[in-house]
């Protein structure tokens, strides 16, 4: 099981598998497409398992979108898909460590969005034939040298952005976990990677779409909006919300042509990620037995890296990247 830093991936993960092991990789697979062909290539030649920690998908909310498009046929063929990533505590998971260097991470569509990406991908079923995106560092950065940390920093009981004891708090609402992490100052001017991305995506089977990423909002949410022939499907997956604010996940779907709205409410299982964390195990370990191939497989996890990266690329030179 892989759960070191996102460059490490691919090293770990071709030895692993000379090694004649079978492989759970944390998402992403690899830092670009190059690294997640090298890994494919290295199972493909072992015939061992590998399996991509995608946990939404074994979220019981994710599985219930994706049958709602893909088995009741609920708002008929997809025309239009889109996804909103809303992150709060973007600060807090990613600028204060070893995610802010893009030689490191690739940048936070690589490190962060490949979830929401997946989950798109797996309720559109189609490859992206070409991504063009826009996107900036507008919160964090500035010019603070990299050796300032929060702990020995003059204003660090002011600074909401400060880390008080170098430890984050991970709470999935049924479960979480604290982890201790680096404490560098979020405004440094070493940071090279964005805070807010815009994607326009085109898809092979010629779906158009668009992802949004914000690490600086108030709110911590997933969105998702998928419209058919018949119908519209809005999702929305919230973590924390505003006072007040329901933070249970929700599902709306709407008729084209008699306006009618239904309501979808989905039980969450207990676990990290709504239960997504424990089941992605489940079915690791059972793919290890029966030798199946897992719901979040490799191609999954080259797919979603190769939109990402490219949603990166595309960001930094301002053109349209067309995919392999």
């Amino acid at each position: 099981i892989i759960t070191s830093p996102d460059y490490t991936h691919r090293e770990i993960a071709v030895k692993a598998f000379m090694r004649g092991k079978d492989v759970l990789c944390e998402k992403p697979l690899a830092l670009t497409v190059a690294d997640c062909d090298e890994i494919l290539s290295a199972q493909k030649k072992s015939g061992k398992i590998l399996c991509v920690g995608f946990c939404l998908r074994y979220n019981n909310f994710y599985r219930k979108m994706h049958d709602l498009v893909n088995k009741e046929k609920i708002i008929g063929k997809i025309l239009m898909a889109g996804a909103i990533d809303s992150v709060s505590v973007g600060g807090q998971y990613f600028f204060h460590g070893w995610w802010r260097r893009r030689k490191y991470s690739n940048g936070l569509l690589v490190q962060k969005a490949t979830h929401s990406i997946d989950i798109m991908n797996w309720i559109i079923g189609s490859t992206v034939d070409s991504v063009y995106g826009v996107g900036g560092l507008s919160f964090f950065g500035g010019g603070k040298p990299r050796t300032k940390t929060c702990s020995r920093c003059s204003i660090r009981k002011k600074c909401p952005e400060a880390l008080l004891n170098r430890r984050i708090d991970y709470d999935y609402g049924t479960t979480g976990f604290s982890m201790e992490i680096e404490d560098r100052c979020v405004f440094a001017k070493e940071i090279d990677i964005f805070d807010n991305e815009i994607l326009a995506i085109k898809y092979r089977n010629s779906v158009n779409a668009f992802f949004t990423e914000c690490q600086f909002t108030p709110d911590y949410k997933r969105e998702f909006i998928f419209i058919g022939e018949k119908g519209r499907m809005y999702a929305i997956d919230p973590y924390i919300m505003g006072e007040g604010v329901s933070t249970e996940p929700l599902i709306e779907i709407v008729s084209r042509y008699s306006r009618k709205r239904k309501l979808v409410k989905v039980k969450l299982n207990p676990g990290g990620h709504g239960g997504g964390d424990p089941a992605l195990i489940d079915d690791f370990l059972n793919c290890c037995i029966t030798r199946r191939k897992p719901l979040a497989d490799g191609m999954a996890g080259r797919q979603s890296i190769a939109i990402c990266a490219a949603g990166e690329k595309s960001i930094a030179t301002g053109r349209v990247i067309k995919l392999k």
